[in-house]
């Protein structure tokens, strides 16, 4: 299989540039142009390149490929103690700002992903809510699950730089939101990180790994997330993600039976707390769980209604909060 990004890639292969007209150097130039996709596709459907054994360069790939397609303006880049990685910035166009919302994309894609990444980064701030989609560590392999197992320390330091980032910017009142494995990351970093000052989660198409590393483990997570949280899927979705969905609604019971109990509820106080099945009551505080009809992993064709339901679950639970220790 080939990478995702191949034929951008391919763009920056070596090629003749000086032409002219006569018959043998237009031979030529299609003898050079095909050999250099030869050559491409060899290395990176066979492994015969540093690729396979240095995770940073899928992400120079695409920050190259980004770089030539995303207004420069959007275009951070952010620091951790030990890399240095692309973020993509959208300020709020409404004037009225609400918050920031960090975005972690899903397995093998980048910050800019036309499915569900892309269109969410650009419709949450004309409803006043400002952007940070953020590339977490990316794989040439992408797909395996395996490859991820040691990433979570890398994507940590990643969500505290954007995090800090927000906080530059004198924006305090801070959403993470993820798809895919990156919901799982983001998961996995709030239940690790209580005092992150982060005021609500976004959970997209959230899967169940049951092989996976103990960081993976969703379901755990989320009875240590003690936020107010959306967990929104397609009724088409991947099966490790609808299969487990009520798994993920006891989960989030645990936890808020726990925080009732030990009356560790300041920041739902602060929300909107749901009413009727998905109450305090009954061990969800401020947790819902939505599904859109017709959708798939992806939401082609349903990125409107994801968007819609987003900013409706946000304006309840997190608008104009502003967290701190």
């Amino acid at each position: 299989m080939l990478p995702i990004y191949l034929s951008d890639m391919a763009c920056l292969a070596p090629t003749m540039t000086h032409r002219n007209n006569t018959l043998m150097q237009s031979r030529q130039q299609r003898r050079t142009h095909a050999f250099a996709c030869f050559v491409l596709i060899m290395l990176f459907s066979n492994g015969l390149t540093f690729a396979e054994t240095t995770p940073v360069s899928q992400e120079e790939a695409w920050g190259q490929t980004l770089t030539k397609y995303v207004d420069p303006n959007e275009i951070n880049w952010l620091n951790t103690p030990d890399e240095k990685f692309m973020a993509l910035y959208h300020d709020d166009s409404t004037g009225t700002l609400q918050g920031g919302v960090i975005i972690l994309h899903g397995m093998g894609t980048h910050p800019d992903w036309p499915d569900v990444i892309a269109p969410l980064r650009k419709a949450l701030p004309q409803s006043g809510w400002a952007t940070l989609s953020i590339q977490l560590p990316a794989f040439e392999k992408g797909g395996q699950i395996k490859d991820y197992a040691d990433s979570i320390s890398s994507a940590t330091l990643r969500i505290r730089a954007a995090i800090e980032q927000y906080k530059s910017n004198g924006i305090g009142n801070v959403v993470l939101l993820g798809h895919g494995l990156g919901a799982v990351m983001g998961a996995s970093f709030l239940a690790s990180n209580p005092d992150a000052n982060i005021a609500a989660f976004v959970g997209i198409s959230m899967p169940t790994y049951e092989d996976g590393e103990t960081w993976m483990d969703l379901p755990k997570s989320i009875e240590k997330i003690n936020l107010p949280m959306l967990d929104i899927y397609g009724s088409m979705d991947l099966a490790s993600v609808t299969d487990n969905a009520d798994k993920r609604a006891r989960a989030a019971r645990l936890v808020g039976m726990t925080a009732s109990k030990n009356k560790q509820i300041t920041r739902f106080e602060t929300s909107g707390t749901a009413t009727g099945g998905l109450s305090k009551v009954s061990g969800f505080i401020s947790y819902r769980k939505f599904q859109i009809v017709g959708a798939s992993h992806f939401f082609r064709g349903h990125e409107r209604t994801l968007n819609k339901r987003i900013v409706g679950w946000l304006k309840r639970h997190a608008r104009g909060m502003n967290i701190q220790n």
